[in-house]
């Protein structure tokens, strides 16, 4: 269901790739533009770890739950360290200093809203368990393209850890869903269209954000 689940986004997502393969190498080689972006990442991170807490409520959370939330939070971390290096100066989240902040938001709150909405009568568990799977999906198949875009850039920056840490996620997100929800292909074709539409205006925001700073110039 892993790989099923990364060839369907791999496909829906494919006309993007060189589109976004591009702004990543423009991010490269714009040292401020680049801290900017990688700020947006720390902020995404940030906004996914915030929602893994607020949706354990009063119940006792697991320990898979805990380890999920402690490295969403050490994702935030890595990628405002990296931010705040090349900036050479404490960033904050806001439109100066991050690229297309309101975005980022509107992409994390209005999928979670969705699958939210459509899951208010079942089980607790499974807004969390729907919204972290699509979420680290995305982050996999972003992520791997920058990592390909670093390497040939020869930035220094890897990604591994990351990359390794959100697909341990995806398999421990897909296992419990296995055992909970029988409409689980069902219900993850229908969000992973949501969360298409959701981070295409995500990234159009991030390309127009990139045009008015050339502009600007």
């Amino acid at each position: 269901m892993n790989r099923s689940a990364s060839s369907a986004i791999d496909e829906r997502s494919s006309d993007l790739v060189p589109a976004v393969r591009a702004r990543l190498a423009r991010f490269c080689t714009q040292a401020s533009e680049h801290a900017r972006f990688l700020n947006m990442l720390s902020l995404m991170e940030h906004i996914g770890s915030r929602k893994i807490m607020l949706s354990q409520g009063r119940a006792d959370s697991k320990q898979t739950t805990l380890r999920h939330l402690a490295e969403e939070t050490r994702h935030a971390y890595f990628f405002k360290r990296l931010a705040e290096k090349l900036a050479r100066r404490p960033l904050s989240f806001s439109g100066s200093d991050t690229v297309a902040p309101a975005s980022a938001r509107a992409y994390m709150g209005r999928l979670d809203a969705a699958i939210s909405q459509s899951l208010r009568s079942t089980a607790p568990e499974l807004p969390y368990l729907y919204m972290s799977l699509l979420v680290e999906l995305r982050a996999v198949w972003l992520y791997r393209l920058y990592q390909d875009v670093l390497d040939e850039r020869r930035t220094g920056i890897a990604l591994k850890s990351v990359l390794a840490e959100e697909n341990l996620h995806l398999d421990a997100m897909l296992a419990r869903l296995r055992a909970m929800d029988l409409d689980l292909a069902r219900r993850l074709e229908d969000f992973g269209r949501i969360e298409e539409a959701r981070f295409r205006s995500l990234w159009r925001a991030v390309e127009d954000a990139g045009a008015e700073r050339l502009a600007a110039e």
